[in-house]
């Protein structure tokens, strides 16, 4: 259940647009959010750290309308540190359900050599990420209605990992109505051939049958797709086919130099996907 999100800003350009994506939460059951400002205190001495704090404080506090007019009950905290550092020992402090920022959706070389504060959250946290990239926010025509409709149509890729098991659960978890259809979907390794195709594909439609099941007892309009080719298409293929609202998929936490070299689904589908992603660790 996503009951308290935690939503960083850095107050930079992108701002307007997190707040403007996080005003549709209250569709996914949110009530209360930790609104976050990380100062970073390295040179400076105590008094001036005190001031900054405070000054940061009394922005946050201005924002925070933004938020509390669409029902969120608001809480403001200013740790002071290593951005990411903070970010993630907030979340636990605070106990969290997910992480809300959006995404320049960089690219490798970028994460390599600049590094990127929501594609570390995607690899590291401990709570789900729950990502927007900014040109998607920047072009819809009412940002809260990325998440206001997210559940109505719903990739859900799986291959049957821990990960994916942990992502389908999440989803499960969200309040009731708020999936309309969800897509239960399997990319199948195209370089399979004979009997070894057929094993893999009467396994992977059982297991798929089975997470219908379940997605169903909860009164959600599940559907099987079973699929060949390299899993980062076959999903994005998918999002656009489907003209899905969104997508919830696990992540095994690669890291950059990882990515660099063998892929990652997760972050191949948050960099291209036309809906919000949630990436549940």
């Amino acid at each position: 259940m996503l009951n308290t999100v935690l939503v960083p800003t850095d107050f930079s350009d992108d701002t307007d647009l997190v707040l403007g994506f996080a005003r549709g939460l209250p569709a996914l059951g949110v009530r209360r959010v930790v609104l976050a400002h990380v100062v970073e205190a390295s040179g400076m001495e105590g008094p001036v750290i005190a001031k900054k704090v405070d000054q940061v404080r009394d922005r946050l506090r201005e924002i925070a309308p933004r938020l509390e007019d669409v029902g969120l009950g608001v809480e403001i905290r200013v740790p002071t540190g290593d951005a990411f550092d903070q970010i993630t020992a907030l979340a636990t402090e605070m106990h969290v359900d997910a992480i809300v920022s959006g995404s320049h959706a960089k690219s490798i070389m970028d994460q390599l050599f600049v590094g990127s504060i929501s594609e570390r959250l995607l690899r590291d946290a401990s709570v789900p990420a729950l990502l927007g990239r900014f040109d998607l926010i920047r072009n819809a025509k009412d940002p809260a209605d990325l998440l206001g409709r997210f559940g109505e149509k719903l990739i859900m890729p799986t291959d049957f990992s821990l990960a994916a098991s942990h992502a389908f659960t999440t989803a499960m978890e969200l309040p009731k109505g708020v999936i309309k259809t969800m897509y239960l979907l399997h990319a199948i390794d195209p370089a399979l051939s004979g009997e070894k195709l057929r094993r893999t594909e009467e396994g992977a439609e059982f297991h798929l049958r089975n997470l219908q099941a379940m997605a169903e007892q909860r009164g959600i309009a599940a559907k099987v797709v079973l699929e060949r080719g390299e899993a980062a298409h076959v999903v994005l293929a998918e999002i656009d086919e489907r003209r899905a609202t969104g997508v919830i998929t696990g992540t095994r936490g690669r890291n950059a130099i990882q990515e660099a070299l063998l892929g990652s689904v997760s972050m191949t589908v948050l960099k291209q996907a036309s809906c919000p992603v949630m990436i549940v660790p």
